[in-house]
This record gives C-alpha cells, sequence and structure tokens, in this order.
C-alpha cells in the first residue's frame, strides 16, 4: 500500500481531521472528511474563535454606530444582536478553518475559506440586524443614520481579512482547540498574535517589494492593484453605493502605498544590521 492511499484510509476512518498525523491533506481529503464526519464540527466547536470573534465584533458595531452618530442604547442593541449569533457562529466558523490549516494546495485552501465563511456568516448577520431593525425595533432600538448599512459592508470586508488570517495562524499552531498537543491555552496563543499580525499584513508589501527587486514589474503592479479593487468592491458593492467603491479603493491605495514603504524602509535597516 503507497503512502498516499495509507493516507486516505486513515482520513476515511477517524472520526475528526485532527486524528490524522499526515501533514500533507488534499483539499478533496477535508471535503470528503467533513461529509463523512460533519459531527467534529460540533465536537471542535472553537471557543477561542467564540469568543475573541464575539467580543471583537461587538465592539466592532459599537465603534461604526457612534461613529455615526447614534445613540447608545441603538449602539449596545447592535452589539448585543452582533455578539450573540457571532458567539454561535464564529465557533463553528473557527473549527472549519482549523480543518483547512494542512489542506493542500495552500492558495486553493485560502480561497475557499475566504469566499465560503464570509458569505455564510454574513448571510445570518445581515438577516439577524434586518430582524431586529424592522420586527423588534419596539423592543431593541433600531438605528437612525444608515449605520447598520455602514458597519454590515465594513464587516464583510473585515471577515474577509479576518478568515485568512485565522487560517494564516492556525498554519502556525495558533487559536487551536482539540488538536491534541498543539493545543495551547488562550493565553499563550494571545502572546505569538504581535509576531503573527506583523507577519500576515507585511506579507503582499514584501512580496510587492521582492517583485520590483527582480524588475517583475507587471506582477508588483498586478498585486498594488488587486488590493485596492479588492477592498473598493466588497465596501461599494455591500454598502450600495458607488462612491463607496471609488472612494475607498483609492483610500486603500493610499494606506496600501504609505505602508509597503514603511516596509521597505524597515527592511533596509534590518539588512544593514544583519551585514
Amino acid at each position: 500500500m503507497t503512502n498516499s492511499e495509507h493516507m486516505h484510509r486513515s482520513i476515511a476512518d477517524a472520526d475528526d481531521l485532527e486524528e490524522i498525523r499526515d501533514e500533507r491533506i488534499s483539499v478533496g481529503d477535508v471535503f470528503r472528511s467533513l461529509a463523512s464526519h460533519p459531527w467534529q464540527i460540533i465536537t471542535r466547536w472553537n471557543w477561542k474563535a467564540a469568543l475573541l470573534g464575539a467580543l471583537l465584533r461587538a465592539s466592532f458595531y459599537v465603534t461604526v454606530y457612534k461613529a455615526s452618530r447614534e445613540n447608545w442604547r441603538a449602539a449596545m442593541a447592535a452589539a448585543m444582536v452582533e455578539f450573540s449569533f457571532r458567539f454561535l457562529t464564529s465557533g463553528a466558523s473557527g473549527a472549519l478553518v482549523q480543518s483547512f490549516r494542512r489542506a493542500t494546495p495552500a492558495w486553493l485552501a485560502t480561497l475557499i475559506v475566504t469566499i465560503s465563511l464570509p458569505t455564510i456568516s454574513h448571510t445570518i448577520e445581515f438577516f439577524t440586524h434586518y430582524a431586529q431593525e424592522y420586527y423588534f425595533s419596539a423592543v431593541v432600538p433600531a438605528s437612525s443614520n444608515n449605520s447598520r448599512q455602514i458597519a454590515f459592508a465594513v464587516s464583510v470586508l473585515f471577515s474577509v481579512f479576518s478568515a485568512m488570517f485565522n487560517l494564516f495562524i492556525m498554519r502556525h499552531g495558533v487559536l487551536l482547540v482539540g488538536a491534541g498537543q498543539e493545543t495551547k491555552s488562550l493565553w499563550s496563543d494571545i502572546k505569538r498574535f504581535p509576531l503573527l499580525i506583523a507577519e500576515f499584513v507585511s506579507f503582499l508589501p514584501i512580496e510587492i517589494i521582492n517583485h520590483v527587486k527582480n524588475k517583475n514589474f507587471l506582477f508588483a503592479g498586478g498585486i498594488f492593484l488587486a488590493f485596492g479593487l479588492t477592498v473598493g468592491t466588497i465596501l461599494g458593492v455591500f454598502r450600495g453605493k458607488w462612491s463607496w467603491a471609488w472612494t475607498t479603493a483609492l483610500g486603500a491605495w493610499a494606506v496600501f502605498f504609505v505602508f509597503t514603504l514603511f516596509v521597505a524602509f524597515v527592511l533596509q535597516i534590518v539588512d544593514r544590521r544583519v551585514k
């Protein structure tokens, strides 16, 4: 029996993907395992992702509502709604992301996680907040300055990047649940966040810098353009305003350009010290 056949048999026999010790698991293997043993998403419900995700999203809604000059009752009501459903969905989403952490090819696993999870979670988010404002406004205060629509658009963009970030840090053994010896305490995970965040946000700037050094200007420009277009498209579509699309795209390009220059400056200093 080949190693590949043994791996597939192990995956078929295991009730949970975390029982598989093989380092490389295909995307197809992940789907087959989840289809055969869907309960592993419940048994491996990621309480770390649930707690951090719910707290972050609730504070996010309060910030957006107050920035839009909503009263505190409407802001806290939106935050409570967001925290309640996010605590449940983020735990399941975290378990799903963890299932793909060793999946290959990595780019396909990232694409699947980046598209599928925000689509599912924001479908729930939209109807939850819509129901709160249109059917329960007599009990739970609704927004009056289109804050729900603004928060929803920004939340979608945040979800796309957070899905990629969660997969990224789980590949580094952080925020895992039910992964045996790889599972660490929440505090141990949090202590690793600063370095991983720095590595994550500097990935695209470093790619651009390397392409420029190798005179691959087309690839460097493509990455730069794709970033701004992605941000502008997501915010413009989900806010439902063309003005949001082009203004946020321009803002994203400006921030990305400045940050890329900053990363290039830091890398130059590091190289000088190493030499």
